[in-house]
């Protein structure tokens, strides 16, 4: 009876990913119907319950295995929020890209001054504020096709999302430098290789800008079929390659989406419309980041995790206040713009490895405190961000 294939059954990672999307599915559905939350917080709940801190129904080997279509949701997405930024546009819309520096500088200084005096070493404190720096671009993006969102606030919303993601992968490398130097490395770590990931992913995204460009031209607009799968195979390979080359995938991903609608004959690439193509890929990425969320972490380090989460938001909040005339908004508008960045990126938890592989000491603390922030962000980020998109009046579920 011991040589019967059943005997000794084991998830491999296309049956994760197919649970993944079903209990995905009826976990979004029920929040939707009867809780009346977003769908992506009945995903997450449903990760919550079925991974490593609930029933163990996936172990943290088969999310890992599953990882390949997680970073092409989180790829989707960064691209998307990229091409969504027009440099055109923000030329003409100075205070826009004023205010994203803003509020970038100010909730880098708040919470290096808050995590500094809540004990973490400075370097570890940089690392943290840079990474909460950014907004979730798969959140936001997919909050907006959810709800039909269209108007002033969503549209800035959206283009501040992906500058202060550009700000935050920038202020990290900037930091992981600072970590290095701190250690006493040596100047290939301090230097070298910051300076490889930045210009090696920006680098890396132009090109793939540039060959997206010069493919889409040749194809000719009416292969609307071949663009999209075009999209996708050059998206899965700047994924690929940045895991290859141990550059920023999220950068280069970004930088990519930028390069495509600003370049040169950049209109040549279609819409893609990636995001409503490719569903699957989102539920599997939201119920993976539930079922990687640490409850326990989050009874630790409480009173840090909700003093850097609230200072966050409120000093997103006090700078879109301030700068919202400029922006052509009235001020309620600009704070509740400043709220709805309240979803930490997905790439956190790529970055918090990163960082934690440089601290001399106190990794562990680190990378709790972190997994603390996120448990919180992603239960409360989608529900404030709908709140704030229906409160400025500009959906149209």
């Amino acid at each position: 009876m011991n040589g019967l294939p059943w005997s000794s059954l084991a998830l491999n990672p296309l049956a994760a990913f197919g649970i993944l999307l079903a209990m995905g599915v009826l976990g979004g559905q029920i929040a939707v119907r009867i809780a009346k939350l977003p769908g992506i917080t009945g995903y997450i709940l449903t990760g919550l319950i079925i991974g490593p801190s609930g029933l163990k129904l996936l172990d943290q080997q088969l999310i890992d295995e599953a990882g390949l279509f997680i970073q092409l949701a989180l790829g989707l997405a960064l691209f998307d929020i990229g091409r969504r930024v027009d440099l055109r546009w923000l030329r003409r819309e100075k205070a826009l890209f004023a205010t994203a520096l803003l509020t970038g500088a100010t909730t880098f200084a708040g919470l290096l001054a808050l995590l500094t005096f809540s004990g973490f070493p400075r370097e570890a404190a940089s690392l943290l504020a840079a990474i909460g720096m950014a907004t979730s671009p798969i959140v936001v993006l997919e909050l907006v096709r959810d709800t039909r969102a269209e108007g002033q606030v969503t549209e800035r919303l959206v283009a501040s999302t992906g500058l202060n993601n550009l700000l935050s992968l920038t202020a990290f490398t900037l930091a992981l430098s600072f970590t290095h130097f701190s250690a006493g490395h040596e100047v290939e770590a301090f230097i070298l290789q910051p300076a490889w990931l930045l210009l090696g992913s920006v680098l890396l995204g132009m090109a793939a800008g540039l060959l997206a460009i010069r493919l889409n031209v040749w194809l000719g607009g009416r292969q609307r079929e071949a663009q999209t799968v075009l999209m996708f195979g050059l998206i899965a390979l700047v994924v690929g390659l940045s895991g290859m080359l141990k550059l920023l995938p999220a950068l280069a991903l970004l930088v990519f989406g930028l390069a495509t609608r600003n370049l040169e004959h950049g209109y040549t690439v279609s819409e893609p419309g990636l995001s409503t193509r490719s569903s699957f890929f989102f539920v599997a990425f939201f119920v993976a980041a539930g079922a990687q969320l640490m409850p326990l972490h989050l009874a630790t380090f409480w009173p840090a995790t909700v003093g850097f989460v609230v200072l966050r938001s409120l000093l997103a909040a006090g700078s879109w206040w301030m700068a919202a005339r400029s922006n052509g908004l009235p001020p309620r508008s600009g704070a509740l713009l400043g709220l709805g960045l309240l979803p930490m990126s997905g790439s956190a938890v790529t970055l918090m490895v990163m960082g934690a592989l440089t601290l001399p000491a106190g990794a562990a603390e680190f990378s709790g405190f972190m997994l603390s922030v996120l448990c919180l962000t992603e239960l409360l980020g989608p529900v404030a961000t709908r709140i704030v998109l229906r409160q400025a009046q500009e959906t149209r579920e």
